[in-house]
């Protein structure tokens, strides 16, 4: 029996150790996804050009047990996928185990988030393990307004769910106006709404997202983004914190469809 234990550690020691990173999700594979999943919709108010938008990134994250970290993808694909006239998926493939998603909606000349859905999967060795963590924000949160004044902030409240951690989180956010900025996609200068969000988590997780955002002031398309994470999440073994920190930036504002 103490042989065979053993045996069993060595494996899951072994695996663990020798566990590959995701790679970057191409953005043909994002494209094929897109295309399967993309139904044809109406639209008759301006929002981004629906298709799958080549952008590089760059960062990681990563969990402070088991002890296990991930990398961006070099390469980063933002799918838009319309859902109705006046609403859109924007989605941010990191990897090919981690992504995040938003739902995002024009109404009254505004933008506004009516949730978003965040799926991390981990490679943990002797087994993988996935995350999906669905936030649902009622009402829905106003993020950009097409004139604002700098240093305005808007408020919200969002409740979250995941598939692995037991009870409500919620997520109180901030979303603070900064300005105009022109930023260089490929080789086009393009004027961007720049906001900061950040949110304060509490329930079975608890802590800070900041996330800065830079939307194409035309379409309100999702230019850039930089991330700030720090988590700590309840668990049998005790607290674990998660971290993250990086940034994707579009290179083209063409998308394939």
């Amino acid at each position: 029996m103490g042989a065979l234990l053993l045996v069993v550690v060595v494996y899951a020691v072994g695996t663990f150790l020798f566990r590959e990173n995701p790679g970057a999700k191409s953005v043909d594979e994002a494209l094929s996804d897109f295309r399967q999943s993309n139904a044809a919709v109406d639209i008759n108010v301006q929002q981004p050009k629906a298709g799958v938008y080549a952008a590089v990134g760059a960062g990681s994250a990563s969990l402070s047990f088991p002890p296990a970290t991930q990398k961006f993808g070099a390469e980063v694909p933002v799918t838009i996928t319309p859902t109705s006239a006046n609403c859109w998926l924007t989605k941010v493939d990191f990897n090919t185990a981690y992504s995040q998603q938003w739902t995002y909606c024009i109404e009254n000349g505004r933008l506004t988030e009516h949730g978003n859905t965040t799926s991390t999967r981990w490679d943990l060795g002797a087994f993988t393990t996935t995350n999906v963590a669905t936030f649902r924000c009622e009402p829905p949160g106003e993020i950009v307004r097409s004139e604002f004044v700098v240093g305005e902030k808007a408020t919200y409240r969002c409740l979250g769910t995941s598939t692995e951690i037991s009870g409500e989180t919620t997520s109180d956010v901030t979303f603070e106006a900064l300005g105009r900025e022109s930023l260089m996609v490929g080789d086009e200068s393009v004027e961007a709404f720049h906001f900061r969000e950040t949110d304060v988590l509490a329930g079975p997780q608890t802590g800070t997202t900041q996330i800065d955002y830079w939307y194409d002031t035309k379409d309100l398309l999702l230019l850039k983004l930089v991330r700030t994470v720090s988590l700590r999440t309840d668990s049998p073994v005790g607290d674990i914190t998660y971290k993250e920190n990086g940034e994707v930036a579009l290179i083209t504002r063409v998308p394939r469809s």
